[in-house]
């Protein structure tokens, strides 16, 4: 976790992604077009996606092997909660 300043005590965990060549020269290209840096796009692009049901439940059915680490998505309060096999941990 890094704490640092401008951030409003704000705790921010670090992500590296690989990306190929042409993907990198997609969110380059995208990144661009949107007037943002590409940083803040993938970003962007990475909490659009962990806030689509769809997409997460598409994943799930392609790569899941282990129902036990299976997460249900539920709407609480206009916010999605990821809950592990239906279990609420807090």
């Amino acid at each position: 976790m890094i704490e640092g300043k401008g951030l409003g005590g704000k705790k921010v965990h670090r992500v590296n992604v690989s990306l190929t060549n042409r993907q990198s020269f997609k969110l380059n290209r995208l990144a661009t077009a949107c007037n943002m840096k590409p940083t803040a796009l993938a970003g962007m692009l990475i909490n659009l996606s962990l806030n689509n049901v769809e997409l997460v439940n598409r994943l799930q059915q392609e790569y899941c092997t282990q129902t036990s680490y299976r997460v249900v998505l539920v709407n609480k309060g206009g916010e999605l909660v990821y809950l592990l096999n239906g279990r609420e941990d807090g």
